[in-house]
């Protein structure tokens, strides 16, 4: 969804039902299922506020198998044009970090939803915390069998990467 951010009314506007964006997420197993966006606009500047709910399916960060991950970021951020030309390095503030571009007079209402889920991910997704992982040997999942396979030593080209480990 695509909004003209010289159309925005004055009172702002309110986004609240997930269909009106449209596709938001390339896969399309993942879903958009609730939104509360208000869009308000000063002069060029954009606040975006409110929350969504979504649903992402990613692979377990140790044993790899699927698992279902809810989402409910909150979202509270002010846009601005982007800047046309470079002048030089700018050093950014705290308050910098919630300041985002929109190109032209468009505002990518699904290219913000997606980046504020990327944001919300877990960096290392777990199907649970105890996830035992997959056997560095077999590649078997060790949730589902136990694996008796021998560790291998450390391999002889690494020794000295070993050695200093150990110094610290």
């Amino acid at each position: 969804m695509q909004i003209r951010v010289s159309e925005i009314p004055d009172e702002g506007l309110r986004l609240v039902e997930p269909a009106a964006v449209g596709p938001v997420y390339p896969d399309p197993a993942w879903t958009l299922d609730a939104l509360g966006l208000q869009i308000e606009r000063r002069g060029a500047t954009v606040t975006v506020s409110g929350g969504f709910e979504a649903t992402a399916h990613l692979a377990c960060g140790r044993c790899l198998e699927p698992l279902t991950v809810h989402l409910g970021p909150s979202v509270d951020l002010e846009l601005v044009p982007q800047p046309t030309g470079r002048h030089g390095e700018v050093e950014l503030g705290r308050d910098d970090l919630q300041v985002d571009f929109y190109v032209g007079d468009l505002l990518d209402v699904a290219g913000l939803l997606r980046s504020e889920t990327d944001l919300a991910l877990p960096m290392k997704p777990l199907c649970r915390a105890e996830c035992r992982g997959l056997c560095p040997v077999c590649g078997g999942n060790r949730n589902v069998t136990e694996c008796r396979c021998q560790m291998r030593g450390t391999d002889p080209r690494l020794a000295p990467l070993e050695a200093l480990r150990r110094l610290r």
